[in-house]
């Protein structure tokens, strides 16, 4: 029996301030992005998929019936703060109102550079404002940045040459 596929330390979260095709994005406009993984919560990676239902049922029916409708991303990152505002990463760069696209990819020891063949998903968004978290005990300070999916996204990109 094979092993479970982990999460831990297998995911890598980039934000880009430029792309120039989503669903082909370049390794080097990847990799000359800001990563994030090391600053967001082992939770903190909030990503879902809401599709509205479409209801396609007829005149003519006895039961109500529906089909897949347009999808709608929830996106959300819990980030920790860091103490010296230079190492602030995530602060620093999910900034209220900032247009960019964040990049996901799964599998693959985060360590390791963005490559032609790869599956990562790219969503382009604007940060919201950075809402701060309650303090908790034995907890680092943290805020979600919720970000606005304001245009097509694509979950199932390939990264080109």
């Amino acid at each position: 029996m094979a092993a479970d596929l982990l999460g831990d330390g297998n995911v890598k979260v980039t934000w880009c301030l430029t792309i120039a095709n989503i669903s082909a994005p370049t390794a080097a406009e990847l990799n000359a992005g800001v990563d994030l993984q090391e600053y967001i919560t082992k939770d903190g990676l909030g990503i879902s998929p809401e599709q509205a239902a479409v209801d396609n049922t007829a005149l003519a029916s006895r039961d109500e019936t529906e089909d897949a409708g347009s999808v709608k991303y929830s996106i959300e990152l819990t980030v920790k703060r860091k103490e010296v505002a230079a190492e602030d990463v995530g602060w620093n760069t999910l900034t209220d109102r900032t247009l960019g696209y964040l990049v996901v990819r799964r599998n693959m020891a985060h360590e390791t550079a963005y490559a032609a063949g790869q599956h990562v998903e790219v969503y382009p968004v604007r940060c919201g404002r950075p809402n701060m978290q309650p303090p908790e005990l034995n907890a680092a300070q943290r805020f979600v940045s919720k970000m606005f999916n304001h245009s097509t996204s694509d979950p199932d990109a390939l990264v080109a040459a």
